[in-house]
């Protein structure tokens, strides 16, 4: 096997390296004996490395494949819906909520359901949402966390909020002070 200098090294690494002292002298020890014929070279070169397991192409572009948002996601909130689409009042009654807890659509990520049951369950961690908002159905693994609707559930670090279908809240102010008032202690809004 071909030894590596630095500037090889630097080609594929993009972290920074660092030589800590005691490994120094490890370095000159190493490069000092390495001339030297002995029984270990020979049973190093005999030593067959391990061969990765084959991972068939569905797999390697599904665990690849990232979730398509709207929004920028700058303050790590997630916004699924149920639905392959939202209409435009809807929508709009969406970005109302979210000015009123101090978000907007540049502070999230939307995601229809259609989208997100596509994807691996492992998905929306590899995303690393802060908040989690679910409004409806979604036919992903992420609805198990579900206990019950208008309650905050906290899971590994990330919190969610279970609601209804946004379609059913638009049309009921009921749903909407239970939302609201979920809001309130989800964002900590003290009014």
């Amino acid at each position: 096997m071909e030894e590596l200098d630095l500037d090889k090294l630097g080609l594929f690494m993009e972290e920074d390296v660092f030589l800590i002292p005691e490994d120094v002298n490890e370095i000159k020890l190493a490069q000092k004996f390495k001339d030297y014929d002995s029984p270990i070279a020979e049973v190093a070169a005999t030593v067959e490395e391990p061969t990765p397991l084959p991972q068939s192409n569905s797999e390697a572009s599904a665990s690849e494949e990232p979730i398509e948002y709207e929004g920028d996601f700058e303050k790590r909130l997630l916004v699924l819906y149920q639905g392959a689409s939202l209409a435009e009042d809807t929508k709009g009654f969406l970005l109302k909520i979210l000015q009123a807890v101090s978000h907007n659509l540049k502070d999230i990520a939307l995601v229809s359901s259609s989208q997100i049951s596509t994807l691996p369950p492992n998905c929306i961690s590899h995303l690393g949402p802060h908040k989690v908002i679910v409004f409806g159905n979604l036919s992903h693994p992420i609805i198990q966390l579900k206990e019950h609707d208008y309650e905050i559930k906290s899971n590994e670090g990330t919190e969610y909020l279970f609601a209804d279908d946004l379609g059913l809240i638009f049309g009921d102010d009921k749903l909407k002070r239970k939302l609201w008032t979920s809001l309130q202690a989800f964002f900590n809004i003290k009014k």
